[in-house]
């Protein structure tokens, strides 16, 4: 490859590709993968992000889920979608970091939010198994305390709290001074809620992993 190192990243980005898609050259993943490699140590962007993905796809380097995160997690901080995208996907899978929904969410969210084809769909997929799961936590824990973390209901204190947060109608949602409840007034304008409105029990804020 080193007739390609005083190449610019550019050109060893669009060669990447071509080698990877087959385009006017024979397809080459592993020729793909070394380019992109050169083009990712120049700390060109979409080869960095590239490269991690396929060192997650195990195409044209041996699969490497760790790598994988590193290299996507440099260019999602970047702010780039494309990365943001798969870097959400990782989180949701628990594939090269702890799975983390809540996180996943948040940054298909984004992705969703940058019109990324597709992520609307998957933001709502994350949605239904963050509520499935919430549903099943709830339902195994005791109705005492109105517990609280910075990212969800962790136990309700009566059943018309676990009604209406199962309707999210009630929910938690970050605020300077740390997670509160969040609820409707009579005018269906948000509020904070100090405390449950049908049983008066105030909210005490848990570890997300806390366990009952």
């Amino acid at each position: 490859m080193s007739d390609y190192a005083d190449q610019s990243p550019e050109y060893l980005y669009s060669t990447a590709v071509s080698y990877l898609k087959g385009d006017g050259v024979p397809a080459d993943s592993k020729k793909a993968a070394e380019l992109m490699a050169i083009a990712a140590e120049k700390d060109y962007l979409p080869a960095v992000r590239d490269l991690g993905v396929l060192y997650l796809n195990g195409d044209g380097v041996p699969a490497d889920a760790q790598k994988a995160y590193e290299l996507i997690n440099i260019a999602a901080a970047k702010m780039d979608p494309n990365a943001i995208y798969h870097l959400s996907l990782m989180y949701e899978n628990g594939i090269g970091v702890k799975k983390d929904l809540y996180q996943a969410l948040k940054l298909m969210a984004y992705c969703a939010a940058a019109n990324y084809t597709g992520a609307v769909e998957d933001a709502d997929r994350i949605e239904d198994e963050i509520d499935r799961q919430r549903e099943k936590n709830l339902n195994a824990r005791p109705l005492v305390c109105l517990d609280i973390s910075e990212y969800d209901v962790e136990a309700c204190c009566c059943k018309k709290m676990f009604d209406a947060v199962k309707e999210k109608d009630i929910y938690v949602d970050m605020t300077y001074e740390g997670p509160a409840v969040f609820g409707a007034d009579e005018q269906g304008n948000e509020i904070v809620l100090k405390e449950c409105p049908f049983c008066h029990v105030k909210p005490r804020v848990v570890p997300h992993d806390k366990v009952y």
